[in-house]
């Protein structure tokens, strides 16, 4: 799929509303594709929080490779005319789109070379593990969840005089100090910085603001359930770093999507588990009666029950996702994931019989203390799997991330995960009913590095 393909703005529904004489301008930055950005809530959350101001105008920019310069898509504003650029980075491999991207609009300096402004804030998940990479280009960097932290910096922006020099500047940023979840790369090294986690996640709603067919999602109002998640498996940054398991009130759900479904019916529910919502069966007796078609991000083999099937069966949702990660169950218990492969497979025969066409699975390879044992396990279980239902496989790297239990575990050497896939392919490529999918070795390393990188990785493009 060509995720920079042509995309009709005019296929928006419900566009946030613009506002010509705001103080603030600022471009929402997306150093991905359209198709990736718009299918990520966060960026509809901050969107519609910077436009919720009447001191704001906030425009959206994504990542295009055959861009030679960038203009907002609202307005056709060129980059370098705002005076606020607010990154949202989700993944380390586009830590170089944003680079790129400040390049090509005659952006790209260390932040004492520029006097004035614009002031360039950086967010996403991220830097809750490493605020390192982005740090010399960097005015402020938002280390966890930004609804509250990002609203009181702008409060403080706006209230502050205009910015035309870099003691102005820097005494703006001095005064905003003390924001918690905040860090100042010019005015501390950021160690006793924690990711702020907002303990009442009901104040701040997270759904589509923005509606279109070319995303992930198409035409599909997404609504966040849940936020954090209380499995805590060894390798997962979404454990280790986005805090406590938060569900959402029924009553603020309900709400969201009854504004939602104004403009379609059908409907995203987004956590890190969503069968784990303690709420679930009054949200989908709910969605039932509005006859909704609703569709989930996730699901966990130990807690997704036939009344969730039946639901995404009854809204034509013919393919599920699992993440079994691993083939045997003496490696999944070390990662923490606590079911045998005989309930993995239970769970895909409830799913057939409960109307479901099609499975997709996740597994990783190069995991800690992972034998070629394992790397068998992964093809027998999926050929069983494959005698109830038609899979797709996705075979991806273990990349140790910082905060988790594995922080310290090896990345597998690159031959020896060459091997590895080409085993796979073997075992399971012309199969019936299975399809397999293996990430790029090259992209994976290139992942890792960014991963544990510090603020020089990007010097060589200063030069």
């Amino acid at each position: 799929m060509n995720r920079h393909k042509v995309f009709d703005l005019n296929k928006e529904i419900n566009t946030v509303g613009l506002k010509k004489n705001a103080r603030l301008r600022v471009a929402l930055i997306y150093p991905n594709s359209y198709f990736v950005g718009m299918s990520n809530l966060g960026v509809h959350v901050i969107y519609n929080l910077l436009n919720s101001r009447n001191d704001c105008l906030c425009e959206r920019f994504f990542y295009d490779p055959h861009k030679k310069n960038y203009f907002s898509l609202e307005n056709n504003y060129p980059l370098n005319s705002f005076n606020v650029l607010a990154f949202s980075v989700s993944y380390e491999m586009d830590y170089l789109n944003a680079i790129e991207m400040l390049l090509k609009s005659g952006l790209l300096k260390l932040r004492e070379e520029r006097s004035a402004l614009p002031l360039i804030l950086i967010g996403g998940i991220v830097n809750s593990f490493n605020m390192r990479p982005l740090a010399k280009f960097a005015d402020a960097i938002f280390i966890g969840e930004a609804e509250e932290s990002l609203g009181e910096f702008l409060d403080a922006l706006s209230n502050y005089p205009p910015i035309k020099t870099q003691a102005l500047k820097n005494g703006f940023l001095k005064s905003t100090a003390g924001i918690e979840g905040v860090f100042l790369p010019g005015f501390g090294k950021g160690e006793n910085i924690k990711p702020l986690h907002i303990k009442n996640i009901n104040r701040y709603p997270a759904s589509s603001k923005i509606i279109t067919p070319f995303t992930e999602f198409s035409n599909t109002f997404l609504v966040e359930i849940s936020r954090g998640c209380p499995w805590n498996c060894n390798f997962c940054v979404t454990g280790a770093v986005c805090g406590t398991f938060r569900p959402r009130s029924l009553d603020s759900l309900i709400s969201e999507i009854e504004f939602g479904l104004r403009y379609t019916s059908r409907i995203g529910l987004l956590g890190a588990a969503v069968s784990d919502y303690p709420f679930l069966d009054g949200l989908l007796e709910f969605l039932t009666k509005k006859k909704a078609n609703i569709s989930v991000s996730s699901l966990r083999v130990e807690t997704t029950g036939k009344n969730l099937l039946k639901a995404l069966a009854a809204s034509r949702q013919q393919m599920i996702t699992l993440a079994p990660e691993a083939g045997s169950d003496s490696l999944r218990l070390r990662l923490n994931k606590h079911f045998t492969n005989g309930q993995f497979l239970e769970k895909i025969d409830d799913a057939k019989k409960c109307g479901i066409k099609k499975i997709k699975l996740y597994f990783m390879i190069g995991l800690p203390k992972e034998a070629g044992s394992d790397i068998d396990a992964i093809i027998m279980l999926v050929k069983e799997a494959g005698t109830i239902l038609p899979i797709k496989v996705n075979i991806g790297i273990f990349v140790p991330k910082p905060e988790t239990v594995f922080a310290r575990e090896e990345f597998l050497n690159k031959n020896v995960l060459t091997s590895r896939f080409k085993e796979l392919k073997r075992g399971l490529n012309n199969r019936k009913n299975i399809q397999i999918n293996c990430v790029s070795i090259r992209e994976a390393m290139l992942e890792y590095k960014f991963t544990y990188a510090n603020e020089s990785i990007f010097d060589r493009y200063l030069k």
